[in-house]
């Protein structure tokens, strides 16, 4: 009888071994996308001459891309808000939401538009087909771009501390420090964490 149990409890501990090792790998591939940022592109140092977008003659302009359908951007819309609040807005801001090439007449439509369409004082423009994305090099959700009044670029890089979390980012201080004076003598680079724009 003890034998005929022992026969039995064998293969429930093995398949229990087994479904432990997937939810490790699977806990530990979640942590890996988590922290797993985009990669980095070269840098437009100089803002585009011919873009039809706009510099702010007296503060510094922050540009951030975004995926319309991108769930981690949210965070970033939340850092933003922060960020906002710690510079007393001394950024003129504006919001681009990339479209691939052939989305469908209201494809961006959704949550993150509407939240981004009740922040006050913040521009949104929509980038038809990423040629903007191109433009300035970026290929993250996320992505932030600031420039001095001059045509500059100060910073490139994201401002949540890891994909779709808010709180305290190394890319958020830096550019509060920018916006209060303290110079930097290069462009600051921080990691972006967000979906693949096109």
């Amino acid at each position: 009888m003890e034998k005929r149990t022992a026969h039995y409890q064998r293969p429930i501990l093995v398949a229990g071994l087994v479904w432990l090792a997937l939810l490790w790998a699977g806990f530990g591939a979640l942590l890996h996308e988590a922290y797993q940022p985009v990669p980095l592109t070269s840098l437009v140092t100089s803002f585009p001459q011919n873009s039809p977008l706009a510099l702010d003659p007296k503060q510094p302009t922050l540009l951030l891309f975004a995926h319309p359908q991108c769930p981690c951007t949210r965070a970033t819309f939340e850092e933003l808000d922060q960020l906002r609040a710690q510079t007393n807005d001394g950024l003129a801001v504006t919001l681009i939401f990339t479209l691939p090439p052939h989305t469908p007449p209201g494809w961006e439509k959704g949550t993150l538009l509407t939240a981004a369409e009740k922040m006050r004082g913040i521009r949104i423009v929509l980038d038809q087909g990423g040629t903007l994305a191109q433009a300035f090099h970026v290929i993250g959700s996320g992505h932030v771009l600031v420039y001095a009044p001059t045509g500059r670029l100060l910073f490139s890089g994201g401002i949540t501390p890891s994909r779709g979390h808010e709180g305290d980012s190394p890319g958020r201080d830096a550019i509060v420090k920018l916006v209060r004076g303290e110079p930097a003598s290069t462009v600051i680079q921080k990691p972006v964490f967000g979906c693949v724009l096109l």
